[in-house]
């Protein structure tokens, strides 16, 4: 039965790291906000839901780990159908992502006045802790966005004979390699079915999920096309030399480009670089790091409300939410996390008008780098650079930056290597609708 698959040694032991784990995990900035969430207390869910006559408070819920993922999760409640009433929890684990989906609330309730929603910090993925928010949730469905394979949540659903759906589905080779070796237990938990963005991924899900695996357009070129569908901020930062752009920066950057940046000063005294940490967290060492060098880093926060981009200097972005706006003022663009963990979104670049440099690690990122389905890939097509050396990213930088491709070209051939790759949120959209009209 269902019910024992939490009788598993397995589960015996995960339960027990979880224990010794979250002590030092209230520690942690990120996961001591909303702590009490993560949690799910009783009020967990409490005032915007209740339940049903059938006992369901949620009727979809849905699981994204960041800001990325929140993204993703907004593309799919647009696409849900305006006439139905649907009541639907997003689950983040961070600030960023919860702070995405309550940015995004008043335009959907806008569009969708039958739509009742909300996020809660995800709760931990501890199993008395997971089968206690799915029986406060009781959803009618749930769906993991991307990589959000948390065994308790989904043993917790099986055990209340709940559907689970995997959409925009990423899996990394660690993951396949867990699944093989405990592949009784993947079998106990798998989903209802999967949707991948490639057919890489399919074929991973499939190797340890006994269930239905297909290929899906990733939802990620359904956000780059709208951001294309909306013409260039207007108020895009007044920039007094050119603007070297580092993007969604991570630790694999930390050590490896500072050390690289004077070289920009050296071959354009006027410019003006930005950096901007993937997570607000690691500002603080950007910041020693910059400063050791003798770069005297700005933090944006300590300028004025109405920034101007000053030549000569090093500015740190601790606020989130103005990407667009940068994309939008810099001359050569580097999207980080491509030095060892797998790559950042790198298609916002791209709708800004600039050709993005990356590194070499873009795992995550191989449905828009590789061919497939007769498909030309963005490097093929002249819109995306490819660094192997920190050197090597300074010298495309450099180079775009002294003789940029017009916004407006990047853009159009863009918006052409979209249209063929489109269409995943409304997909999505159906497979919870579909799975809810067959509950």
């Amino acid at each position: 039965m269902a019910s024992s698959i939490f009788s598993r040694p397995f589960f015996r032991f995960y339960g027990l790291l979880w224990r010794m784990a979250l002590p030092f995990l209230k520690k942690s900035r990120r996961l001591a906000d909303g702590w009490g969430e993560r949690l799910a207390p009783e009020n967990w869910l409490e005032p915007e839901f209740s339940p049903d006559q059938k006992g369901h408070c949620v009727d979809i819920w849905l699981q994204a780990a960041s800001g990325g993922e929140a993204r993703l999760a907004v593309s799919v409640c647009q696409a849900l159908s305006k006439e139905l009433p649907l009541k639907v929890l997003v689950a983040t684990w961070t600030r960023q992502g919860r702070d995405v989906i309550e940015k995004a609330l008043p335009i959907l309730r806008e569009s969708h006045p039958l739509l009742t929603l909300a996020v809660r910090f995800a709760p931990f993925d501890r199993p008395d802790i997971a089968r206690r928010a799915i029986a406060l949730a009781r959803p009618r469905v749930v769906a993991l966005m991307e990589t959000e394979l948390w065994p308790s949540l989904m043993a917790a659903c099986r055990e209340q004979g709940i559907p689970v759906h995997v959409l925009n589905g990423r899996i990394t080779a660690s993951t396949v390699n867990f699944g093989r070796r405990f592949s009784s237990l993947m079998k106990a938990v798998s989903p209802s079915s999967v949707h991948a963005i490639s057919e890489h991924d399919r074929r991973g899900f499939a190797a340890i999920f006994p269930c239905l695996t297909q290929t899906m357009p990733n939802i990620k070129f359904d956000l780059a096309a709208e951001l294309l569908s909306k013409a260039l901020p207007e108020d895009e930062f007044h920039a007094e030399g050119p603007v070297f752009l580092f993007a969604s920066v991570r630790s694999g950057e930390e050590t490896r480009l500072p050390g690289q940046l004077k070289s920009i000063f050296t071959a354009c005294p006027d410019a003006c670089i930005a950096v901007v940490p993937r997570h607000l967290h690691r500002v603080e060492a950007w910041k020693s790091v910059l400063s050791d060098l003798g770069l005297s880093p700005l933090l944006v926060s300590e300028m004025q409300e109405t920034i101007s981009l000053p030549r000569g200097r090093v500015l740190i972005w601790d606020r989130f939410g103005d990407l667009p706006r940068l994309y939008a003022s810099a001359r050569a663009v580097f999207v980080g996390g491509s030095f060892g963990q797998g790559g950042q979104n790198f298609l916002e670049s791209l709708a800004g008008g600039r050709v993005p440099c990356i590194g070499p690690s873009a795992s995550n990122f191989l449905w828009a780098m590789n061919s497939e389905g007769g498909h030309v890939s963005l490097e093929n097509s002249g819109l995306l650079r490819v660094a192997h050396t920190p050197r090597e990213v300074i010298e495309i930088m450099l180079e775009q930056a002294e003789s940029p491709r017009p916004r407006h070209e990047v853009r159009n051939a863009f918006q052409d290597w979209l249209i063929p790759r489109s269409g995943g949120s409304f997909i999505a959209g159906k497979i919870l609708e579909k799975s809810l009209a067959d509950d």
